[in-house]
């Protein structure tokens, strides 16, 4: 009865807890909506006034040109120009949606058309408290679907000889503030996302490190010594109760053992020294539990907060080698865009094999370390740059110390986790450069809009060096032995000669690794940051399209990766996933608009978090056939396969861009990524029958 009693109570808590959370989320979404409908509409009304100064100034400006045209003879109807420089200062004011010169037959229907506007507005005005609610709420409807038909017009005349010869219309662009808060509103909310995701990261590794890890050792600890079982329990690396707790059990484990020892020692009775033995042995009193083991969070934070700071600059790279381009660069102005980007990668490519021998021998802890200070001078290097080819430089230099970071921590991970957790492990350390992806090309972008391009360098270092410093706390030594494998004889250890050995792992790389890094690298970065600048897309924008890549692969990567391990298909899923990416890329052609750029990157992080994590496990499930290459070579190995993508694609892209339009390289790129995933297709069916006939 008491049972069911508690189970109705807990039944009806937690119907409670479920309504009041959505009672209060429902209370504060709605409190949004007004709190920022209250806002827009104060804006608006705020600043419209100086709007109309403007552009009522911008008139003058245009009528005292003309006027000043008159005077010195020239006639109003042989003006030249005049169109060309009202459309530049339309383009240069951006709160002037409209600038026209009225001539004198055009006055009469344009006078008309506003004093109409006027009597409307006069008739139609509101009177007491819920008439100007009325009409605020209107207004804010008005604002939001751009509905808006009285546009504010300024007028000023263009007087000659004492009369008006004709007029200059300038109207103010009501979507202007409503557009610039939205702006803010976007920049607002990537924040939130961006500081909510470091949260999350941050509630992950301290909830694991400070409560969920102490309490298992501590369960462990009491299960073992309740079946019996007195060996030294695990402490872990933390101090704290938990570890205090666990220290006594061991302490009067010790005890025992001494006492257990002391009488081995003191007897020379053979039967009491078997029986002591036997008790020790049941009992595992003289076994040791090592004192700490490495764990996955170890490397999250530190690999987390560096890739977020070499990720700061990625939505405006092309745009920052635009700006600073000189004559003496190395190559044309198109190419030098994408030309850092693919230095980046084929530095990485090259330094990867050494990267991972490097991490064998010294150990993940000193590389990562070490790994910081090409980085740091990379970043200081951007900063100071004034040309293309010092852009080039410090990104070649930063490019050896990420080679060296990553690695490292993926080999971290890849140590601590078990084979069959595998695709989740990969996942987490593709969740961590996924999230510092997001929250690092927005954050960047924003920082570029408010600061400007160079500061977000001397950023990206602070960062850099907080990892530094979180690494060196964070990352174990106590990791297992590398894996060795007897190299059999008469067979190469070059990692390149068992690389070509390997006929499923290279088919992998060339029709999978590769494609889904060009894309990534010559689309993403390149691509579209300098398609949507031709869309006039602001800087904050092409930062939140970019971000969205990210911020769709972060909770879909995992979900992937956990279907993938109980398909157990691996590779059929970097297959189909690598089609797929291709046929997106055709949603571009002929399409040209900010939003089908959005729809198409949206599209591409739902295949691409199908790929990433399947993609690593199949390169290491076809690597691990090769007696010769350790898991951490495997993984160099793919790494430094992918980058030959990396570097591909920015410069394959900038190339077609030079000769074609956007639509016709999307379309050009998504088609041969498609047919090359579908030749490895053909491939693993004609092999899988091969071996089934074998």
């Amino acid at each position: 009865m008491s049972k069911a009693k508690n189970t109705g109570q807990t039944r009806l808590i937690a119907g409670f807890s479920r309504r009041l959370v959505l009672t209060t989320t429902i209370a504060m979404i709605i409190v949004a909506i007004l709190s920022f409908g209250a806002t827009v509409v104060q804006f608006n009304n705020a600043l419209k006034p100086y709007l109309i100064e403007k552009a009522e100034a911008v008139a003058t400006s245009v009528s005292q040109d003309i006027e000043y045209a008159l005077e010195i003879g020239i006639p109003f109807g042989e003006l030249r120009g005049l169109e060309e420089h009202v459309a530049a200062l339309v383009e240069e004011h951006a709160e002037i949606s409209a600038l026209e010169v009225m001539t004198p037959e055009q006055l009469g229907s344009a006078n008309l058309a506003e004093s109409a506007l006027e009597s409307s507005d006069l008739a139609d005005a509101p009177e007491g408290w819920a008439g100007s609610a009325a009409a605020s709420l209107t207004e804010v409807a008005v604002m939001l679907t751009g509905a808006d038909a009285s546009a504010e017009i300024v007028v000023v005349d263009i007087v000659a000889e004492g009369r008006v010869l004709a007029q200059v219309l300038a109207t103010v662009d009501d979507e202007y503030i409503s557009g610039k808060m939205t702006s803010v509103f976007f920049d607002t909310l990537v924040i939130l996302i961006a500081v909510s995701l470091v949260a999350l990261e941050v509630v992950v590794v301290f909830s694991n490190s400070q409560l969920s890890e102490p309490f298992r050792r501590a369960e462990n600890a009491l299960r073992r010594r309740a079946d019996g079982d007195l060996r030294e329990y695990q402490i872990g690396r933390g101090r704290g109760r938990i570890a205090a707790f666990i220290e006594a059990l061991n302490a009067q484990n010790a005890r025992l053992r001494d006492a257990v020892s002391r009488a081995l020692s003191a007897t020379q009775d053979a039967a009491r020294k078997a029986s002591l033995r036997a008790f020790a042995d049941r009992t595992s009193l003289f076994v040791k539990e090592p004192r700490s083991s490495a764990s996955i969070m170890d490397a999250r934070i530190p690999l987390f907060v560096f890739c977020f700071a070499e990720e700061l600059q990625k939505s405006f790279l092309p745009l920052f080698v635009a700006e600073n381009y000189s004559e003496n660069d190395l190559f044309a102005r198109d190419i030098m865009m994408g030309l850092p980007i693919s230095a980046f990668m084929f530095v990485i490519a090259a330094f990867t094999p050494f990267a991972g021998r490097l991490v064998d021998k010294f150990g993940n802890k000193t590389l990562f370390l070490a790994g910081l200070v090409p980085a740091i001078c990379g970043y200081f290097i951007c900063y100071m740059a004034s040309s293309g080819n010092e852009i080039l430089l410090g990104r070649s230099i930063t490019a050896v110390g990420y080679a060296i970071i990553t690695i490292s921590c993926q080999s971290y991970i890849a140590a601590v986790v078990v084979a069959e957790n595998r695709a989740r492990g990969m996942a987490i350390f593709v969740g961590v450069l996924m999230t510092a992806t997001m929250c690092g090309t927005a954050i960047g972008a924003i920082l570029a809009d408010w600061l400007g391009y160079k500061p977000v360098f001397l950023v990206a270092m602070v960062f850099a060096a907080v990892a530094g410093v979180m690494g060196w706390n964070m990352l174990s030594t106590d990791l297992p032995a590398p894996e060795k494998k007897v190299v059999p004889a008469g067979m190469s250890k070059s990692p390149l000669a068992t690389l070509m050995r390997n006929t499923q792992f290279v088919l992998i790389v060339l029709f999978c690794a590769i494609p889904a890094k060009i894309i990534l690298t010559g689309f993403l970065y390149l691509f579209v940051p300098i398609y949507l600048a031709s869309l006039d897309a602001t800087q904050s924008e092409i930062g939140r399209i970019m971000m969205l890549y990210s911020l769709i692969i972060i909770p879909i990567s995992p979900l992937a990766s956990g279907f993938a391990d109980r398909l157990g298909k691996n590779l059929w899923m970097v297959i189909f996933a690598t089609i797929a990416s291709g046929i997106v890329l055709l949603g571009l052609y002929q399409s040209a608009s900010v939003a089908m750029v959005l729809i198409v990157v949206a599209a591409l992080g739902v295949v691409h978090a199908f790929l990433k994590a399947p993609l690593i496990v199949a390169a290491m499930e076809a690597a691990e056939r090769s007696p010769d290459i350790t898991r951490t070579g495997a993984l160099s190995l793919l790494r430094t396969s992918e980058r030959i993508g990396s570097v591909i694609g920015p410069v394959v892209v900038a190339a077609m861009l030079v000769v074609l339009d956007y639509g016709q390289v999307a379309a050009i790129l998504g088609i041969t990524v498609s047919v090359l995933g579908g030749v490895m297709a053909l491939l693993s069916l004609r092999r899988g029958s091969s071996v089934a006939h074998a």
